[in-house]
C-alpha cells in the first residue's frame, strides 16, 4: 500500500507525494518529466534508432543527428522528406502473420511491387526493389515463425527529460509468450553495439509501461544475415551509458539552431 503524508504536513502547498519505489516511481518522475516539457514548451523526442546512432557518432555528427530531431520541418513550415526505406515490407511481413502465415499474402506483395515498379518507374525503384528483396528473405529464413499478431504498444523510455519511442516492428504471442520484434532488412550488417542498445531500451521501455516482457523476449531479427538477437544476455551498465547519452542530448538540445 502506498503511504503519503497527511495535508496538514504536507509541503508544496498540500500535494501527496507517493512514496513509491521501483517502476511506480519511474512512472511517476515520467509524468513529471512530460509535465514540465509542456510547461516550458520544449519537445524532445527521438527514436530508439536515432539513439543508437547517435551514442555510436562522432561529435561533429551527434549534432546533426539532434538537429534532424529537433527540427522536423523547414523553415518554412513544410515537412522534412521522410522516407521509410521499408515499409511495404513490414506490413506485408505482419499481415502475413496475421493472416496465419499464408505465404499468399507475401507473394501477392512482391507481385504488386513488381507491378508498381514496371508503371511507375519515377518511383524510385531501388526502394521497391529492397522491399521485394527483404520479403523474400524473410519468406526464406523467417517464415516459419508461428507468430500470433498483436496489437502494437508504444513503449517509451524517459531520463533527462527526453523520450525514446520504441514501438516494435511486430508484437506477437509465440508459443503462449508475447515477444517484442525490431525488424532488419539492411544489407550493411548492423553494429552490435547498436543491435545491443536497441535491446536494451525497448526492453526499459516496456518494462515501465508493465507488458510483462523479459530481456529474452525482445528480439532483433537481422532478416539479411539470417540472425536472431535478444535481450537476454545484455551488459547491466549500458543502461548507465544510455541514461548518460539521454542526458548529453538534453544538454545539447537547446544550443542546437535550425540551419
Amino acid at each position: 500500500m502506498q503511504e503519503t503524508q497527511s495535508p496538514a504536513h504536507l509541503p508544496n502547498g498540500g500535494i501527496s507525494v507517493p512514496r513509491d519505489t521501483g517502476e511506480e516511481k519511474a512512472k511517476t518522475y515520467g509524468i513529471i518529466e512530460r509535465a514540465l516539457r509542456e510547461i516550458c514548451g520544449v519537445d524532445m523526442r527521438i527514436s530508439v534508432k536515432v539513439l543508437a546512432d547517435f551514442m555510436l557518432a562522432s561529435d561533429a555528427r551527434r549534432r546533426s543527428i539532434i538537429r534532424d530531431s529537433k527540427f522536423p520541418k523547414l523553415k518554412d513550415g513544410k515537412p522534412k522528406p521522410q522516407i521509410v526505406r521499408y515499409s511495404e515490407a513490414r506490413a506485408a511481413i505482419r499481415d502475413y502473420h496475421a493472416s496465419n502465415n499464408d505465404l499468399n499474402v507475401l507473394v501477392g506483395e512482391i507481385e504488386k511491387l513488381i507491378k508498381k515498379k514496371a508503371e511507375h518507374p519515377e518511383k524510385d525503384p531501388a526502394r521497391i526493389d529492397d522491399n521485394i528483396r527483404a520479403i523474400k528473405a524473410y519468406i526464406a529464413h523467417f517464415s516459419k515463425n508461428a507468430f500470433v499478431v498483436l496489437t502494437t504498444p508504444r513503449p517509451v523510455y524517459g531520463s533527462g527529460g527526453v523520450e525514446v519511442s520504441a514501438t516494435p516492428d511486430l508484437y506477437v504471442e509465440e508459443n503462449g509468450v508475447k515477444r517484442l520484434i525490431k525488424l532488419d532488412f539492411n544489407q550493411q550488417k548492423p553494429r552490435e553495439r547498436a543491435i545491443e542498445i536497441i535491446l536494451k531500451v525497448m526492453h526499459e521501455a516496456a518494462s515501465l509501461q508493465q507488458l510483462g516482457i523479459k530481456p529474452r523476449d525482445v528480439l532483433y531479427l537481422d532478416v539479411s544475415r539470417r540472425t536472431r538477437h535478444t535481450g537476454a544476455k545484455l551488459n547491466k551498465s549500458l543502461k548507465k551509458d544510455i541514461d548518460a547519452a539521454l542526458a548529453t542530448i538534453q544538454d545539447m538540445w537547446a544550443n542546437i539552431k535550425q540551419n
